[in-house]
């Protein structure tokens, strides 16, 4: 089988031949060290341009995000392709440039209200989110006038463009998915609004919280609609619902003010034959339902370190869901030794991969992860992934 075949075969939640490998991205900081780095790096950009247009910096800067994200992406997967994954994602981030007076870091604010401060990765920007901005009613009122008008026709070209740039190199190579990664529903209307502004407004008028939700699921849908009109086949809708301890909200909340947009999406994609799974760090066991409910076809992340058990999600909703993850980025990705590394794709394997609908995930990617690491996950997931497993 090649990726895309193998890939697709797990997510129908049957058995490929063998279980595929996958991340939802490379830090730029590690591409740099499986290609080379780069002459001209992202802060020497900023200080040139500086440099050369104190008074119109930002707006220039802002004129090549598009340019600089299909950049940053093709790069990340030429790495893929390099170490040998089956399967990454690429998507953009709606940013832009600002400067708030008083507030010396490179700020970037997004579509949503998100203030972003643009940190140094060793040369390349890292998005931090720092704080929300739109909640009144009148700053939704103009948002949403925004993103229902010429937002989603200038997205929908950008996407278009920037897809064709970072996958037309490698699509035969590796199976590309689209991600709206920083840009999900349930994470851009919380932080966008401040989670204290939006957790009042779910308790005092969740109809508000629903609206959001649906105009920001209407965004995504149109976008990937546009992904899918370049030949994008498979999804991955950022969510981040749960903090280690649990969910963020009730399983009931999320029912009620996120399904409805979530099925929108999903419904949208899959009308077109495409596939869509959720990503959400966090321990999710008690959102099982809810995952199914939305209509996606897996389940990415799978903490470890939070206490989700693979073998518990395997018996739940493995007949339902394709389980993408489990392969911990605070320890085993990051200073583990190979042996290590080589267990904890073992027991993911011989746990999640019987029966198919399994794929091996780093449970989340930050900078501080070791490509050697990354590197042996992949080899052992070659090693041991072959159906049928026996481990």
């Amino acid at each position: 089988m090649n990726c895309r075949e193998r890939v697709l075969t797990a997510l129908n939640l049957e058995e490929p031949d063998r279980v595929p490998c996958h991340t939802i991205y490379i830090d730029a900081n590690n591409v740099d060290k499986i290609l080379g780095k780069p002459q001209i790096t992202d802060f020497d950009t900023v200080e040139q341009i500086k440099r050369d247009n104190p008074d119109g910096w930002t707006e220039e800067l802002s004129n090549l995000i598009e340019s600089v994200e299909a950049s940053v992406f093709s790069r990340c997967v030429d790495a893929a392709v390099e170490i040998g994954l089956d399967c990454m994602q690429v998507g953009i981030i709606p940013l832009y440039f600002v400067e708030i007076p008083g507030d010396n870091r490179l700020l970037m604010k997004d579509i949503f209200g998100r203030i972003w401060e643009a940190r140094n990765n060793e040369g390349n920007f890292n998005p931090y989110y720092l704080y929300g901005t739109m909640n009144t009613p009148e700053k939704w009122k103009d948002t949403k006038e925004q993103i229902e008008g010429p937002l989603t026709e200038k997205y929908k070209k950008f996407v278009r463009k920037f897809y064709r740039r970072a996958s037309k190199k490698n699509k035969d190579k590796i199976f590309i998915a689209v991600t709206n990664d920083l840009a999900g529903i349930f994470e851009s209307a919380s932080q966008g609004m401040g989670m204290t502004y939006y957790s009042k407004m779910v308790n005092k008028n969740p109809k508000f919280i629903k609206e959001v939700h649906d105009v920001y699921s209407q965004f995504t849908a149109d976008l990937y609609m546009s992904y899918m009109d370049e030949g994008a086949e498979f999804f991955v809708e950022s969510g981040d619902l749960a903090y280690h301890s649990g969910p963020m909200m009730s399983p009931k909340k999320f029912e009620e003010l996120l399904l409805p947009g979530y099925k929108l999406i999903t419904d949208a994609v899959h009308e077109r034959g495409g596939k869509i799974v959720l990503h959400t760090d966090g321990q999710v066991t008690p959102l099982l339902d809810f995952v199914v409910n939305c209509g996606f076809d897996g389940l990415q992340s799978l903490e470890p370190t939070a206490g989700v058990d693979l073998a518990v999600v395997k018996k739940k909703v493995g007949d339902k869901l394709c389980l993408m993850g489990n392969i911990d980025v605070s320890h085993i990705l990051v200073d583990a030794t190979k042996e290590e590394v080589y267990d904890a794709v073992k027991y993911a394997i011989k746990t999640g991969g019987p029966g198919g609908g399994y794929v091996v995930s780093a449970a989340n990617m930050h900078p501080g992860v070791n490509v050697e690491n990354l590197k042996w996950m992949i080899e052992a997931t070659k090693e041991f992934g072959n159906y049928p497993i026996n481990i």
